[in-house]
C-alpha cells in the first residue's frame, strides 16, 4: 500500500470537508473526525458499505444540492486513487455514482414549489439574494432547508407538531424551516449556520412567530402557548 497516496486522499477528503461546508453549507463533523482520527482510506473503506441514517442524511444533503461531485465516490474514483481499492469497491463507487446522478435529475423535476421559503437554489450557502416573483421575496435555499431537517427532524420546534403522526405518509418529510434571524432584516447576502441559524416548525406555528412586525423568537410563542393552556 503506498502510505504517501493514502495521506493524499486523507488530506483531500479534509478540503472536501471544507468545501461542502462552504459551497453548500453542510459541515460533516463526524464526516471529519473520521477522517482524522482513521485516515481517509479506513473511511472510504467503511462509507462504501451500506449507509446508515446519518450518513445518508449528508448525502441527501448534497443530491438537494446537485453535487454528487462532492461525494466521497466521485474522489475515488480518481485515477490517482484507483490503486488503493479492489475492483469490486471501485464498481460500488462507480455504480453509485450513476444513481446519484439520476437522483439529481428526478429531485430536480420534483422540486418542490409550494411555498416562497422553497425557491430554486444556487449552490451556496448565501441568503438574502432578492429574487422577483410576483412581490420581491428573498431567496431561500433548499440545501440549507435540508441539512437543517437533517439535524433537527421534521418536529415542529414551537407545537412538537409531526405532519407524518398526523397524516400518514403524505405528511412524511414536510415541515416549514425558520430563520432565527430573518432575513428580510439584512438587506443583503449572509452566510448561515443551518443547524444554529434555522428551526423546523409547522406552517401554524410559523404564520405566528411572523404575525407582529417584530418577529417572535421561538421561546416567546411557546410561552403564549403554555399561557394559554392554563
Amino acid at each position: 500500500m503506498n502510505s504517501s497516496i493514502e495521506e493524499k486522499l486523507t488530506n483531500e477528503l479534509i478540503v472536501l470537508y471544507r468545501t461542502t461546508g462552504e459551497e453548500i453549507g453542510y459541515w460533516g463533523r463526524r464526516f471529519l473526525q473520521s477522517v482524522k482520527r482513521n485516515g481517509g482510506y479506513a473511511t472510504v473503506k467503511r462509507m462504501l458499505k451500506p449507509r446508515t441514517p446519518l450518513q445518508r442524511a449528508g448525502l441527501d444533503v448534497l443530491l438537494d444540492a446537485g453535487r454528487p461531485d462532492l461525494t466521497v465516490e466521485a474522489i475515488i474514483l480518481k485515477s490517482e486513487y484507483k490503486q488503493l481499492f479492489t475492483q469490486e469497491e471501485l464498481k460500488i463507487a462507480s455504480e453509485r455514482l450513476g444513481e446519484y446522478g439520476k437522483e439529481v435529475s428526478k429531485r430536480n423535476k420534483n422540486r418542490d414549489n409550494l411555498y416562497p421559503e422553497i425557491l430554486e437554489p444556487g449552490v451556496k450557502y448565501v441568503e438574502g439574494a432578492k429574487k422577483r416573483v410576483t412581490v420581491n421575496g428573498y431567496e431561500r435555499n433548499s440545501s440549507a432547508r435540508k441539512a437543517c431537517i437533517a439535524f433537527h427532524g421534521c418536529k415542529c420546534s414551537v407545537c412538537n407538531f409531526v405532519f407524518e403522526e398526523k397524516y400518514g405518509e403524505i405528511g412524511n418529510g414536510f415541515i416549514h424551516v425558520h430563520h432565527l434571524k430573518p432575513i428580510s432584516l439584512t438587506n443583503t447576502q449572509y452566510s448561515l449556520d443551518p443547524v444554529n441559524d434555522l428551526r423546523p416548525v409547522c406552517p401554524n406555528c410559523h404564520a405566528m412567530l411572523h404575525r407582529k412586525n417584530e418577529v417572535l423568537s421561538i421561546e416567546q410563542l411557546i410561552r403564549i402557548i403554555d399561557k394559554k393552556s392554563r
